[in-house]
């Protein structure tokens, strides 16, 4: 864990240019990499491997709350799947240290349920996650973002009227919460209501075009309701910087097929299974 934390804080110093910050915390001089992170913060306020770095800072100054605060910041900004991890490692330390006054602090503990809730949520454990998340809704009712994680782990658990109640509160609130919509038209296309999932997976699609997930999402949407044209184009863009992609395939093969492409279909079919194969012998030998 200790070579791991060394080398991220490597990588941070040459990615965010606060290499002095990254050596006073490696030095254990938290005090002056809480100033110079901070000041690094000012001028980067999104950069989300110093603020993880503040909170790790904050923790050794014994500043518990203050590096919560610092994760919230840190998860409200869907963070890579790497930087979240780290964040989870970062609670289980703060729960191995057992800090009693935290579990007495409401607002503390609306911060630690969510992030506990988050990493169960990773984990594939979602009923865990649903009572964490239940629980940060009751210490903290209005605290942004928990309708729509509340939404996420109902559509994940497949309970349709709950998640999309949840999505349409955390969209009446944040309109442009590109997940939310993102969701909320999966579980409309779940629930067979294909022409009301249109607008929002386009919203989502032009909040987060760096996710070609939900462009394969917008997709299905524009298929259902005879836009095949749009669906096509959306799909082809997804292939293009998803080679890997076996469900792309699928997908793009099916609307060959119909529109008479067969030598496409055929090329797509034939990449959808190669890509099954290499995965199952990917599998085997783990």
């Amino acid at each position: 864990m200790i070579r791991v934390a060394i080398i991220l804080c490597v990588g941070w110093a040459l990615a965010m240019g606060a290499t002095s910050g990254v050596a006073l915390y490696q030095a254990r001089r938290f005090p002056e990499a809480e100033q110079v992170l901070r000041a690094a913060l000012r001028k980067q306020p999104l950069d989300q491997q110093a603020r993880l770095l503040l909170a790790r800072t904050l923790v050794e100054l014994n500043r518990v709350p203050e590096a919560l605060s610092e994760l919230q910041r840190l998860m409200e900004a869907r963070p890579s799947p790497e930087l979240e991890m780290e964040a989870g490692r970062l609670l289980r330390r703060l729960a191995e240290r057992r800090f009693s006054d935290l579990s007495r602090q409401d607002d503390g503990q609306a911060a630690v349920s969510e992030i506990a809730g988050r990493r169960l949520e990773r984990e594939g454990n979602f009923t865990g996650a649903l009572a964490r998340y239940q629980e940060t809704q009751a210490r903290e009712p209005e605290r942004p973002g928990i309708h729509y994680a509340l939404g996420s782990v109902h559509w994940k658990l497949r309970e349709m009227v709950a998640a999309e109640a949840h999505l349409r509160a955390e969209l009446a609130r944040t309109p442009g919460h590109g997940m939310a919509n993102f969701r909320l038209g999966q579980v409309l296309i779940a629930t067979g209501r294909e022409q009301e999932a249109v607008a929002p997976l386009e919203r989502a699609a032009g909040g987060m075009p760096e996710r070609p997930e939900v462009r394969r999402e917008l997709g299905k949407g524009y298929r259902k309701v005879g836009r095949t044209a749009d669906a096509r184009r959306v799909w082809e863009s997804v292939a293009l910087e998803r080679p890997n992609d076996d469900q792309i395939h699928f997908l793009l093969g099916g609307i060959y097929r119909e529109t008479g492409e067969r030598d496409l279909a055929q090329r797509e079919f034939d990449l959808h299974r190669k890509l099954l194969e290499e995965r199952r012998r990917l599998s085997e030998r783990h």
